[in-house]
């Protein structure tokens, strides 16, 4: 089994993608088995069309893309999400990943009595940032962004979930990005 690193973030050169290549560097030292999903560069469209809408309930997908994330899903024992808080909420491509991805009879079942998780993760590891200072963020937010996501995870069957984030990246100096960039893949 492998961990899946889920990153969505457009710039290559980003503070989210240093914390991908740190997480990649340590996972090959370690010899670990790891899959990266790159929303962005595998130019996933997050929007879900009507024909997809109609096939929701059922667990039909007709994106070949789809159906590959779920066969990496299905493989994974841990998940690492990197994503950027903008406008306090994921960017636009995680959020078509949750909607498009976790489907019912995939992810979760839904037969009228509530949902029955049907993925096993042992472990999700989210590491965000944002140009806000974390406090703020927390106090103006914590429960749109960080509850919707975790309680997603939690019902589709994800566990130990735990929440690293990163608040005035763009205020930071080099020695700090970089003393944190050295930590990321602790944290796993």
């Amino acid at each position: 089994m492998a961990t899946t690193l889920i990153i969505d973030h457009p710039w290559k050169g980003s503070f989210n993608h240093g914390i991908l290549n740190k997480l990649v560097t340590g996972l090959e030292q370690d010899q670990k088995l790891f899959q990266v999903i790159d929303l962005n560069k595998d130019g996933f469209n997050p929007v879900m069309c009507e024909e997809e809408l109609a096939g929701y309930q059922s667990g039909s997908v007709l994106d070949p893309l789809v159906l590959h994330y779920m066969s990496l899903l299905r493989e994974t024992t841990q998940l690492v999400l990197i994503f950027p808080i903008w406008w306090y909420s994921s960017p636009a491509s995680l959020k078509g990943f949750l909607d498009k991805v976790l489907l019912n009879e995939f992810a979760f079942f839904d037969g009228g009595n509530g949902i029955q998780p049907l993925l096993s993760v042992d472990s999700v590891v989210v590491f965000t940032t944002s140009d806000q200072p974390t406090e703020g963020l927390e106090q103006r937010c914590t429960r749109s962004y960080k509850h919707q996501l975790t309680t997603t995870l939690q019902d589709i069957g994800m566990r130990n979930i735990s929440w690293h984030h990163l608040g005035s990246v763009k205020y930071l100096t080099d020695e700090e990005r970089t003393a944190y960039l050295e930590s990321v893949y602790d944290k796993l």
